[in-house]
């Protein structure tokens, strides 16, 4: 661990609130099928597509190949953190890197299938809508995870997993 606090890039730090953002309201506040929750749901794929093209090219923890996905390794991780009350990753530890993947893959995977239920191919096809809920309730139970997650291990560890994530404040206000 370095000593100096590890804070996201300013791309990943608005990527992320921006998905945020839309998804909960997507989920809890437009109108299913409306304009506005279809609008929300192209706006978070692209936000998703321009997040995995910066983890292409960027040369940080934010890059792709910095946290690939293993659940061996993320038991692995929250055994040695339950024990020792310690993590000391930058970026995003094991068990995030799975979280992470897993979050984007439905989140695609729901705009997807919400796209498709727009195609005259599909018109009136209710398995496609079905699995387009599915697939956003999934998603928000990901949601769930990750947040109680964030805040179990910011208390089990000692070490604030948010902070990183917020927008830096301006040099006057530090």
């Amino acid at each position: 661990m370095t000593s100096k606090a590890y804070r996201w890039d300013i791309f990943v730090r608005m990527t992320h609130w921006m998905t945020a953002i839309l998804f909960l309201s997507n989920y809890f506040l437009t109108e299913e099928g409306g304009d506005l929750h279809r609008w929300f749901g192209y706006v978070v794929m692209v936000v998703i597509c321009l997040r995995l093209l910066w983890g292409v090219v960027v040369k940080s923890p934010a890059r792709l190949s910095a946290f690939k996905p293993s659940v061996k390794l993320a038991s692995q991780h929250l055994r040695e953190v339950l024990k020792t009350r310690q993590d000391h990753h930058e970026g995003h530890n094991p068990a995030g890197a799975v979280m992470i993947w897993a979050l984007w893959s439905c989140l695609l995977l729901t705009g997807l299938t919400g796209w498709a239920t727009q195609w005259d191919i599909f018109t009136g096809q209710s398995w496609l809508e079905e699995t387009h809920e599915f697939f956003a309730n999934l998603t928000m139970i990901a949601v769930a995870i990750h947040i109680s997650a964030v805040v179990f291990m910011t208390h089990w560890t000692n070490h604030n997993y948010i902070r990183p994530m917020l927008l830096q404040r301006s040099k006057r206000n530090k």
